[in-house]
């Protein structure tokens, strides 16, 4: 007898958490659904398109003697530094114009960028000295290919300081001292 009063006993503990379940699915299924179309428009929802800005790089000509201005359009970012960040990455991938050359090594990667005051501080990795391939007028052209671009596209700021790893070096390949922050050097620009 006593299995049967368990068996019952259990069968009223299903009944009622059946009927509970039922309540709550009642109750609360209206609710779900209606936020399920919610989050369904929400995702489904066109996105705005994001505003694009037309930028300035500078690349090698094939002589490596000058800068050759290139324009290209990025995705235009809220802060500063962000956009300051995008700009250099699409430097690293060279220039669209097959007669001119790339100044970054491709390996190149762009840790950081902060501003204090009217100055970038770009913090790029180790690949940008190791993978240099030297030579006075490439480690100058790779230098102000960077300070150039970056003071072009943000009037507001007047130096650049390269850094590499966290830290200033002396020099990219061993001519031109980068230890203080530079200012933009439109000499050696040449028009296209």
């Amino acid at each position: 007898m006593t299995s049967r009063k368990k068996r019952r006993k259990n069968l009223a503990v299903y009944i009622l958490v059946v009927v509970g379940v039922f309540v709550v699915g009642v109750l609360v299924g209206p609710l779900l659904r209606e936020k399920g179309y919610q989050i369904k428009d929400w995702v489904i929802q066109p996105r705005p398109p994001r505003e694009m800005k037309v930028v300035k790089l500078y690349f090698s000509d094939p002589q490596a003697e000058h800068l050759i201005l290139e324009e290209r359009k990025v995705v235009a970012l809220p802060y500063m530094s962000e956009e300051a960040k995008e700009i250099l990455k699409e430097l690293i991938k060279g220039p669209l114009d097959s007669s001119l050359k790339p100044t970054v090594p491709l390996q190149t990667e762009v840790e950081d960028v902060y501003l204090k005051d009217d100055c970038f501080y770009v913090n790029f990795s180790l690949a940008l000295k190791e993978k240099h391939p030297g030579g006075s007028s490439g480690e100058l052209l790779t230098i102000y290919s960077i300070v150039n671009t970056l003071l072009i596209n943000f009037p507001s700021q007047s130096r650049v300081q390269i850094l590499i790893q966290d830290k200033p070096v002396e020099t990219l390949a061993g001519h031109i001292d980068i230890r203080n922050p530079l200012r933009k050097r439109l000499d050696i620009v040449k028009e296209p």
